[in-house]
């Protein structure tokens, strides 16, 4: 049997000729590292773009990632047992493990790796294709004991009470191996995405575990409705229309026959968009030999597509600080990535294509973060804690699962009422999910979504291995060392211009 030790890589090739024939395809790890993770979320980007099923694959990542990190204890458990002289099946010897697994395990993650590897337990993972249906299998070599599958069946139980994950959140506590949260999410995830909970099933035997996962042809997805929902909809309707003052310029912007003296003047009847507008003109983005000091020049130098963006970002900012305060830790982030945006685009020679955009989408892009902050700031935080640092897949998922809406549809449901431009509107939906934005404005959503990981991962909130492998490489930076240098030298850039 092959396997794959922390440097191998998966032959997306391969497999999909293997899929395309109805073979059975077989990955084996010795241990699922967070680099393999990032492999397999490309993988499935492949797979379930082959199988037109793109829209779930962020729920089939989070299902697989969440089994492979058990098999992952399951087997770091009995190589622990082993060196213990524990009998595993033994209640008494059981206790005694458990009692110091967290110490000695868990603790101890990043060293269980050069532990297993190359050893006698395995992890596989199973993908075959029938028809239009697809079906995956997570299997190890660690036969479940009693006690195991009494709390697994207890977790599937107790994921049957609930109807969204927030109630998960602080009803869960069992931390004897892992958060508690992982076997509810996954029965959430699959009821709720129209997969069905039924599709998944944990088989064991004295010589493997096996979890299996049946993706149907047709899902149906469940709408999840919650108080927080309502409320968050309710908050939208409420909001007031961009002020009239900026649509009047916005209108006279999108007007081809405009003519740039009236604009001038009107902008000049608002201070700060005025200061706002001669800051930009002099910005290191439009490279200009003397210095902008009048309006009508910052029109002509920044050009009416730039200027209508700014109306959006002055509109938003004033609607936004008004109802909410102002909420520095989402403008902070929104400014830097903005600017990590303007620069990713100058790179990667899209300035042609979509300057006139990229920095306001960037700027932009969290709005939808301002209305669950007010609405349920302690909520919101307990699913960015439970994700900070952690190479996990899509976060917003959760917000999906917890609330029944997440940031980006949000903030795509508030572009909408402000009557944004298409591009503009699906930058701020898409900016999560890349590969689902329509293909003539991808490279647009692309750029947004790799500055906002860039972002993140200077603030610690995302790790390198949580990053689309695809887009690294699209932007050659598929190299952590790579990376961490790309995101330091623009994060000085940024803060220079800030001086």
């Amino acid at each position: 049997m092959r396997v794959l030790r922390e440097t191998a890589f998966v032959n997306f090739q391969e497999i999909i000729s293997q899929l395309e024939t109805a073979k059975e395809s077989r990955i084996n790890f010795y241990f699922v590292t967070e680099e393999q993770n990032q492999e397999i979320y490309a993988l499935l980007v492949h797979v379930m773009g082959y199988m037109d099923k793109l829209y779930l694959v962020e729920v089939i990542f989070t299902v697989l990632k969440e089994l492979l990190m058990n098999a992952n204890k399951a087997n770091a458990k009995r190589d622990y047992f082993t060196r213990e002289n524990l009998d595993i099946q033994n209640a008494g010897d059981y206790a005694k493990g458990m009692s110091r697994f967290q110490e000695n395990i868990i603790m101890k993650w990043n060293e269980q790796l050069d532990r297993l590897d190359g050893g006698n337990y395995y992890i596989s993972l199973l993908m075959k294709v029938e028809g239009k249906s697809i079906h995956f299998a997570v299997e190890n070599n660690a036969p479940i004991t009693k006690e195991e599958l009494a709390r697994i069946n207890r977790r599937i139980e107790v994921a049957k009470n609930y109807n969204d994950l927030s109630d998960a959140f602080t009803d869960v506590s069992d931390s004897t191996e892992s958060a508690g949260l992982g076997l509810v999410l996954i029965q959430l995830l699959l009821k709720n995405s129209g997969i069905g909970s039924e599709k998944f099933k944990i088989f064991t035997n004295d010589k493997i575990t096996r979890a299996t996962l049946s993706v149907p042809e047709v899902t149906t997805p469940v709408e999840i409705q919650t108080d927080l929902k309502t409320k968050l909809l309710n908050e939208i309707d409420g909001l007031p229309p961009l002020p009239h003052s900026l649509t009047k310029i916005i209108q006279l912007c999108n007007n081809p026959d405009s003519d740039l003296h009236m604009i001038s003047q009107e902008i000049e009847k608002n201070p700060a968009l005025s200061a706002d507008l001669l800051k930009l003109s002099n910005s290191a983005f439009f490279a200009n030999r003397s210095q902008v000091s009048s309006i009508l020049q910052a029109v002509k130098v920044v050009g009416l597509k730039n200027l209508r963006n700014l109306l959006y970002v002055s509109g938003v900012r004033k609607i936004m600080d008004g109802q909410y305060g102002k909420m520095m830790d989402v403008w902070d982030h929104s400014s830097r990535c903005s600017y990590y945006a303007r620069y990713l685009a100058t790179e990667n020679n899209h300035t042609n294509k979509i300057a006139d955009i990229i920095a306001v989408s960037a700027l932009l892009h969290d709005i939808g973060k301002f209305l669950l902050l007010s609405v349920d700031r302690g909520f919101f935080k307990k699913i960015e804690t439970y994700q900070r640092g952690v190479d996990s897949g899509n976060s917003t998922l959760l917000e999906e699962m917890a609330i029944g809406l997440s940031h980006p549809q949000l903030g795509a449901l508030l572009a909408e009422k402000w009557e944004f431009p298409m591009d503009l509107r699906v930058a701020i939906e898409y900016h999560h999910k890349p590969f689902l934005a329509p293909a003539e404005l991808r490279d647009l959503v692309e750029v947004i979504y790799m500055a906002n990981m860039m972002a993140d991962y200077h603030e610690q909130k995302k790790g390198f291995y949580a990053i689309d492998k695809i887009l690294l490489a699209k932007f050659n930076l598929d190299n952590i060392d790579v990376f961490s240098a790309a995101v330091n030298k623009i994060e000085l850039l940024f803060k220079k211009s800030n001086e």
